[in-house]
């Protein structure tokens, strides 16, 4: 049984108004509709998925370049053996290469020539033995010598980043760079993790380089702070590294390749080969400076 809350007369089921006082005794309903409403509204806001976004670091890239000169100042010269070690490395490997391509392309020129034409007008062999099994033998080589030069500097590319890198982290916590101890520590006391890393970006970067280049250099990005983070904690495996970069670098890949491009210039230089004792040491410890930063900035956000 319903009352009026006006006056207490009885009302009857469904009645809108009292028989006694005509009070309308449906006016709250609207009132705890509407709060009803209101629950479910924030109830959705409270709910509502918000996208993070990332936080800069409130720096600009010529503070990042001036500390980075400042770390390098009258040290320079630490990295003259490290670099003439690289450009002999990649001078060799690419002069094995360029020897074996021609010799594999000029043999394998005679044995179509010797295919079509075997003699000569006046009778005489025209081949010369190029159609001779040792003459495929022979061609065989300079392929196997082309594939070994190409992989050579595949790994010279790839572990020339971990040891310039490497060169820079040492730079900016105040040891000396040198790229021979570095890479011997490699290869002694990292168990191939370092090894493995860097051949594997190199590995995933051209294969997503292949759509297009784009993709690479976006990819190259992502990997950055592998090896800063190998050197950071020895525990991490190459996976683990690689994968804890794209997690960090998330949010940032373009701020950097900004500060990497920015070297563009600098890059058109180095075809003299003497600017690379300025540049690479520059460049590397820039960039090394710009992941301190965005990993010490990564670990206020996630204690």
């Amino acid at each position: 049984m319903n009352y009026c809350p006006n006056c207490g007369a009885e009302l009857r089921a469904g009645a809108k108004f009292c028989p006694t006082c005509g009070y309308n005794v449906v006016q709250d309903e609207p009132i705890e509709n509407e709060s009803a409403e209101a629950a479910t509204q924030t109830t959705q806001e409270t709910f509502k998925l918000e996208l993070e976004q990332a936080e800069g670091l409130n720096i600009t890239r010529a503070a990042i370049k001036k500390r980075a000169q400042e770390k390098l100042s009258g040290r320079y010269g630490e990295w003259c053996k490290t670099i003439i070690l690289l450009i002999v490395a990649r001078f060799i490997a690419g002069f094995l290469f360029q020897i074996a391509y021609v010799h594999f392309f000029a043999n394998g020129m005679l044995q179509l020539f010797s295919v079509f034409m075997p003699y000569s007008a006046y009778g005489y062999g025209y081949n010369y033995g190029y159609g001779s099994p040792y003459a495929s033998f022979s061609l065989f080589l300079w392929f196997l010598l082309m594939i070994i030069a190409i992989i050579l500097i595949f790994l010279i590319a790839a572990l020339s980043t971990a040891v310039l890198q490497w060169c820079a982290i040492h730079t900016l916590r105040g040891n000396r760079a040198d790229g021979l101890k570095i890479f011997a520590y490699f290869i002694k006391s990292q168990k191939d993790r370092i090894l493995k890393a860097n051949i594997l970006i190199a590995i995933y970067t051209f294969l997503w380089s292949l759509l297009f280049v784009i993709p690479g250099i976006i990819k190259s990005a992502s990997y950055a702070m592998t090896n800063y983070l190998l050197e950071k904690d020895d525990r991490l495996s190459a996976s683990e590294a690689i994968l804890l970069s794209r997690q960090i670098m998330h949010g940032y890949k373009l701020e950097f390749l900004i500060l990497r491009y920015s070297f563009f210039f600098w890059h058109i230089a180095t075809i003299f080969q003497v600017t690379n004792f300025y540049v690479m040491p520059y460049q590397n410890v820039t960039e090394i400076q710009f992941l301190d930063m965005l990993y010490n900035h990564y670990v206020a956000q996630n204690k």
